[in-house]
């Protein structure tokens, strides 16, 4: 099967194995990033609980990839004059070596600098696959990556889960993202053997302050998506238990969330080219949100918060390509102000919901992800065409 192997935007078009795909790249990284992520939660557990240290002792990790986010946005322009595929591999190798010794630490040292290693190759996977995904089908692109990435969500907590029940250790799994990451750094840096670093002044990188307001606007609109995402992701578990359920059933229960944005995705090519998939999901996501808050009872929320996974699950990808695609911007910028947006929203609006729920109770709370909704219209405005 001959495939496109193109690096990026400005690179020629070649001729090989589908291994060596952009897709492949692109996909296998996020794929890793979303185990990543969703297993955060159940490795800090695990990692207490074999170190012998309070779970507020290692909160901190939890917040390791937002940090690293913003640390890569950055550094961003700079480092990826390195070339993408570069900048891929050597953070395929900093996600990997980070799992290692996350996975065999049994001390406590080992595990921090893990810990820091997984978030910040975590993040500059982030800031790298965007640039390898260009013209006029990004979206959709994006969109097919990001469904990896849920997938794989879904699969990285029953993964740990059932290692740990069985006596393997519930950092076992980690493993399988050093493995992942392995065959990703190789191929990434046999695409970018033909890759020349490049060199930019001042002058050329400056983009025009007309794109400087719209590229304003839309990592705004990128920031309130990934907001709304990450309310649901860290406090959905807590509301689920405020309707009198125990922690083990509402842990189980909260998937409905990543699975609802593990469908929208699978689909969301295909919706993104037959609806305006930012009202739709929008509307969606309200409604899942008011069913999370004004009923409460655990089926209820639940189903609210599928229905916010489902519609959630294409405005990260939309939002992204629009930022990339912004005229005049750089990719080494675009690729940044999406690290910077997304870390931004996991760092300030979990903490701004938990800051609400401590002046009313959590439930209420939650209806802090409609006016951001709202904000998020505002912000993208009429959808434009795509360039490539």
């Amino acid at each position: 099967m001959d495939v496109d192997v193109a690096g990026g935007a400005g690179t020629s078009r070649t001729v090989g194995p589908w291994w060596t795909g952009v897709s492949f790249r692109v996909n296998l990284a996020m794929a890793n990033v979303g185990f990543y992520v969703a297993s955060i939660g159940v490795v800090v557990v695990v990692l207490a609980g074999d170190l012998g240290l309070p779970l507020a002792q290692l909160a901190w990790v939890g917040s390791t990839f937002g940090y690293g986010l913003i640390a890569m946005a950055l550094a961003g322009p700079i480092v990826l004059r390195l070339g993408p595929n570069r900048v891929l591999a050597l953070s395929a190798a900093a996600l990997g070596v980070g799992s290692v010794l996350l996975a065999f630490s049994v001390g406590a040292a080992p595990a921090y600098v893990g810990a820091v290693m997984q978030g910040l190759g975590a993040a500059g996977l982030v800031l790298v696959s965007p640039g390898l995904v260009h013209g006029p089908d990004a979206e959709k692109r994006l969109t097919q990556a990001n469904a990896a990435a849920s997938v794989a969500g879904i699969l990285a907590p029953l993964l740990l889960g059932l290692a740990a029940v069985t006596g393997l250790g519930g950092r076992l799994p980690l493993l399988l993202m050093a493995a992942a990451m392995a065959v990703l750094g190789m191929v990434a840096l046999l695409a970018g053997r033909e890759e020349q670093p490049s060199v930019h002044v001042a002058a050329e990188v400056a983009p025009v302050q007309l794109s400087r307001v719209e590229a304003g606007r839309r990592w705004l609109a990128l920031v309130s998506a990934v907001a709304v995402e990450f309310c649901f992701v860290v406090w959905g578990v807590a509301r689920l238990t405020g309707t009198g359920i125990r922690a083990g059933e509402a842990a189980l229960i909260a998937t409905a969330f990543p699975l609802g944005m593990a469908l929208g995705r699978v689909v969301g090519s295909w919706l993104i080219a037959r609806l305006p998939m930012v009202l739709v999901g929008s509307a969606v996501t309200a409604a899942g949100t008011l069913l999370v808050v004004l009923v409460d009872a655990w089926p209820v929320v639940g189903l609210g918060q599928l229905l916010a996974g489902l519609g959630l699950a294409t405005l990260y990808p939309i939002l992204l390509a629009r930022l990339m695609h912004t005229p005049g911007l750089r990719p080494e910028f675009g690729a940044s102000l999406g690290a910077l947006a997304s870390g931004t929203a996991i760092t300030v609006a979990p903490a701004v919901l938990a800051l609400l729920a401590t002046v009313v109770d959590l439930r209420i709370a939650f209806l802090l992800p409609l006016p951001i909704l709202i904000g998020t219209l505002l912000l993208y405005g009429r959808p434009r065409p795509l360039v490539s």
